[in-house]
């Protein structure tokens, strides 16, 4: 009897659901960007991993340059910490499936499924689809990132018998390396996947799940506890201990299992009442006119809220300030060798709003658009307002907090000026780029290259200027100075001729021109997705 069917178990059907997975990643990948693109990333990553293999030895300090090369070059423990911990912090960013099962449900249509949702309309079993779904992304991360990433490193190395360039990594720390990262990726996955899938129980797993992982990141930055020992792959890198793999990545696989039976089976559409919203939304949105940019903007405000995925998109914008603002408070940052100030905080929320922004274009399918008299840059202009609307009073909080924090209340005004430069820039750049689907254009060397040149550069320059202004005693000044002459009091700190005042203008100038970049970007939506249909 039908009524008596059940799912096949995890057994039976986890390694089709596991290739179907696969194939349907590459799937999604090709369809938006080429195969020769897709192919080429592992390429590109390859060729940078064998540059810097080459390089190791001027990071390192063993071929010194200059005089003051030996003070200034990185050690071994810190390359390692910083290839362990960026790896890390990649994969908890790409970890929380299970905010995205439903999501994909909302975007079923007559003609597209994903195989995450296949469990609301076929039967399989949730636990293997979501276990599965875990599994491929390790694999395939192991496949694009972290493989190409060693191979290049094998280059490296193999090109000491072809050229008079020598590197200090040896043959036999490549597998090393290769089982080191993999366990941190794995470890990262797992623990952001059950994180998520507490979360998404609600209750009071909405309030433990971030006060844990702030916790947990303060006694790391606190130097409270090891990271070697919260990160297990960075621990076998440092001691090759070869039992701490064996037991962390089956480890880590097994969190997962549990985070795949901790998952909510909730995933068809829940229907329920809710009193009119779009037009209290609309009358409050007076500002944008009355086109299109404001009828597009208030209703995907009410996406936002009928869905009920403001709330995690906001706690995932706000948990890493939090944690800056714990961090500042209880750490004496005067006393650090890089001159750390509100400034060096100020570039950072433009960068942090490219997760919030790929939310945006994530949570609800626009292809019913294609029958409506709208086109996709207008969406595009759209997702940027709302962006705005909803994080730029968080970041203005985080600033005036962080201000008082840091005790440079003074430097404030210079600081929204970045902030806000740098979130128009950020958020335009990425609308330009990747369109409505940021999150699939990783894989895409064509557009990352550009994404990664058009952000690392501006962002690098702010905050190494941001160190010029030391101990702030330029913002004092200006505060003591607009005390006694007012705002005329602006001129005068701004043609002082001292590094700071120097600085001061290199950060203003740098701001005005992301600003003006920002509009551009804006402008040419037109050209580059004008004529392009809506898809997700």
């Amino acid at each position: 009897m039908l009524t008596n069917y059940q799912p096949p178990k995890i057994s039976e059907s986890f390694w089709v659901t596991f290739r179907m997975m696969f194939k349907e990643e590459w799937r999604q990948n090709i369809d938006f960007a080429k195969k020769r693109h897709i192919a080429l990333f592992p390429v590109m990553l390859a060729l940078l991993s064998l540059i810097m293999t080459i390089g190791l030895r001027y990071l390192t300090g063993e071929v010194l340059i200059g005089a003051n090369e030996e003070q200034q070059a990185f050690s071994w423990e810190q390359l390692k910490f910083y290839m362990h911990g960026g790896i890390f912090a990649f994969s908890l960013s790409m970890g929380s499936f299970a905010f995205i099962g439903r999501v994909m449900v909302s975007q079923r249509a007559g003609g597209k499924n994903y195989l995450l949702a296949s469990p609301a309309v076929q039967p399989l079993d949730l636990v293997t689809n979501y276990f599965a779904y875990f599994v491929k992304e390790v694999s395939y991360y192991v496949l694009m990132l972290l493989t190409p990433a060693v191979a290049g490193m094998a280059c490296g190395i193999l090109l000491e018998q072809f050229a008079s360039l020598s590197t200090p990594l040896e043959w036999a720390s490549l597998p090393v390396v290769l089982l080191a990262l993999t366990t941190t990726l794995a470890e990262g996955l797992a623990l952001s996947f059950i994180a998520s899938a507490l979360f998404s129980r609600g209750g009071r797993w909405s309030y433990i799940i971030p006060i844990v992982g702030i916790g947990l990141g303060l006694l790391v930055a606190l130097q409270m506890v090891d990271i070697r020992l919260m990160i297990p792959g960075m621990l076998y890198q440092f001691s090759h201990q070869h039992w701490i793999p064996i037991i962390s990545i089956p480890t880590s696989f097994f969190i997962a299992y549990i985070g795949a039976h901790l998952v909510p089976d909730d995933f068809e559409i829940h229907v329920t009442a809710k009193s009119e919203l779009l037009t209290p939304v609309w009358d409050r949105l007076p500002f944008l006119g009355n086109g299109m940019l404001r009828l597009l903007v208030a209703k995907d405000l009410v996406d936002l809220w009928r869905s009920n995925t403001l709330v995690k998109m906001l706690i995932s914008y706000t948990v890493p300030l939090l944690f800056l603002l714990l961090l500042a408070w209880l750490v004496d940052f005067a006393s650090f060798p890089i001159p750390f100030n509100l400034l060096s905080y100020a570039p950072f929320l433009g960068f942090f709003g490219f997760q919030f922004y790929s939310w945006l274009n994530g949570m609800d399918s626009p292809d019913f658009l294609n029958g409506f008299p709208v086109t996709l840059p207008q969406l595009l202009r759209a997702k940027i307002v709302v962006y705005f609307l909803i994080t730029t009073w968080i970041s203005i909080i985080f600033l005036i907090v962080m201000a008082k924090v840091l005790d440079q209340m003074w430097a404030l005004p210079a600081a929204l000026i970045v902030m806000i430069a740098n979130s128009i820039y950020i958020v335009s750049l990425t609308a330009l780029l990747m369109g409505p689907r940021p999150n699939k254009a990783i894989f895409d060397t064509s557009i990352m290259a550009w994404f990664y040149i058009g952000t690392i550069v501006p962002l690098l320059s702010l905050f190494l200027i941001s160190f010029t202004q030391g101990d702030m005693a330029i913002y004092e000044n200006w505060g003591s100075m607009v005390s006694d002459q007012g705002l005329n009091a602006t001129t005068a700190v701004l043609v002082e001729e001292n590094a700071a005042g120097k600085g001061l203008r290199g950060i203003l100038f740098v701001s005005l021109i992301l600003i003006l970049l920002g509009i551009s970007f804006l402008m040419m939506l037109n050209r580059r997705w004008g004529r392009k249909p809506f898809e997700n």
